[in-house]
C-alpha cells in the first residue's frame, strides 16, 4: 500500500492480506528487501507500476530483483511439490510515462517468471477509455482458464463489439502513437504545472512537498499541516481534517492514501490532472497559498 482496492479484492475472495506499506523514499513502491520475510507463505504477489495512486513506476533493477526472489522462491516450492506463488502484474498505466521513465515488467526483465505471471491490462486510463472498460489479462494457463471459467458466469464484461473495435484500433500502430503523443504531451505538462507549483509552495516555507511525476495521471503530494490552526482557532488533528479544509478553502480535492490502505496518520495525498486543463492550474495554486496563510 497504497495501492487500488487490493484490500476489498481480498474481502472479496477470503484472502488473508499482508499489507506492506511504502515510502517516499523509494517513490512509494516496493522493494525485495521488504518483501522477502513476507513472500515466504504467499499465493499471489499484487503488484502495479506505474502505480496508481503514486505516479511513479518501477525501476528496472528493482522490478528484477523482486522477480529474482520469486522465482527462487518457487523453486524450492516446486521441489517440495507446493503450491507457486504466482504474480499479478497490473500494468494499467504502462503506455503512459514520461521523460526518462520507461515501462519495465516481469517476464521481459526474467524468462523465468513466465510461469508464474499474471498480466492486467486495459484502454480504461492510456485512452481515456474509462466507460469502454474493455481490459484483457494473459498469464499461466492454468489460471487464465479459471478466470475465464468465472468470469463465464458474471455476464458484465464489456459487448463484443467494443472488444472488436479495440482490437481493430490497437492494430493500428499509426492511429494509437499519433494519439498517445498528443495524450502523454498534456498529461505531462500537467502534472509538471503542479509539481513546480508546490515545489515552489515549498521553497517559500510551506509545509507542502510532491514527488516528480514518472508515469499514469497522478501526482503525489505531502500536506504535513497536522497541528496547524485553522482560521477559526481549530487545530488540524487527523488527514481527513487537511483534505477538508483545502477542499473547502481552495478548491483543491486531494485523495489522502488512507483511502488505498495506507496508515491512517499519513499526510501523503493523490492528485489527478485527468480533468483539469493547463488553465486551471496557476488558479489552484493562487488559491491554495491563499488557504496555506491562514493557517498558524
Amino acid at each position: 500500500v497504497p495501492s487500488w482496492n487490493n484490500n476489498h479484492y481480498c474481502h472479496l475472495t477470503q484472502a488473508k492480506q499482508i499489507y506492506l506499506e511504502t515510502t517516499p523514499e523509494d517513490n512509494f513502491m516496493p522493494t525485495a528487501q521488504a518483501l522477502e520475510p513476507l513472500l515466504q507463505d504467499a499465493h499471489l504477489l499484487a503488484l502495479n507500476s506505474p502505480l496508481n495512486p503514486t505516479g511513479t513506476a518501477f525501476d528496472p533493477i528493482e522490478l528484477q530483483k523482486i522477480c529474482h526472489l520469486v522465482v527462487s522462491i518457487n523453486k524450492k516450492r516446486i521441489e517440495n511439490t507446493q503450491k507457486p506463488l504466482y504474480l499479478m502484474y497490473d500494468q494499467m498505466y504502462c503506455m503512459l510515462t514520461y521523460d526518462h521513465t520507461k515501462h519495465c515488467d516481469p517476464v521481459s526483465l526474467d524468462p523465468n517468471m513466465r510461469p508464474y505471471t499474471i498480466y492486467i491490462d486495459g484502454i480504461s486510463k492510456a485512452f481515456a477509455a474509462t466507460g469502454v472498460r474493455v481490459g484483457w489479462a494473459f498469464g499461466p494457463p492454468t489460471v487464465i482458464e479459471r478466470m475465464k471459467s468465472i468470469l463465464s458466469h458474471i455476464g458484465a464484461w464489456s459487448p463484443k463489439a467494443e472488444q472488436i473495435a479495440t482490437a481493430r484500433f490497437l492494430d493500428n500502430d499509426e492511429a494509437v502513437t499519433s494519439y498517445l503523443e498528443t495524450f502523454k504531451a498534456g498529461l505531462y505538462k500537467r502534472l509538471c504545472g503542479f509539481h513546480n507549483g508546490f515545489m515552489a509552495l515549498r521553497h517559500e516555507g510551506f509545509a507542502v512537498d510532491s514527488i516528480l511525476p514518472k508515469a499514469a495521471i497522478y501526482l503525489t503530494v505531502k500536506f504535513d499541516l497536522l497541528a496547524k490552526y485553522l482560521p477559526n482557532g481549530q487545530m488540524i488533528e487527523s488527514t481527513k481534517a487537511i483534505s477538508d479544509y483545502l477542499l473547502d478553502h481552495s478548491g483543491l480535492a486531494l485523495v489522502p492514501f488512507y483511502a488505498f490502505g495506507a496508515s491512517d496518520e499519513s499526510v501523503w495525498f493523490r492528485l489527478s490532472v485527468g480533468t483539469c486543463k493547463m488553465a486551471d492550474i496557476p488558479v489552484a495554486l493562487s488559491e491554495l497559498k491563499k488557504a496555506l496563510q491562514q493557517l498558524k
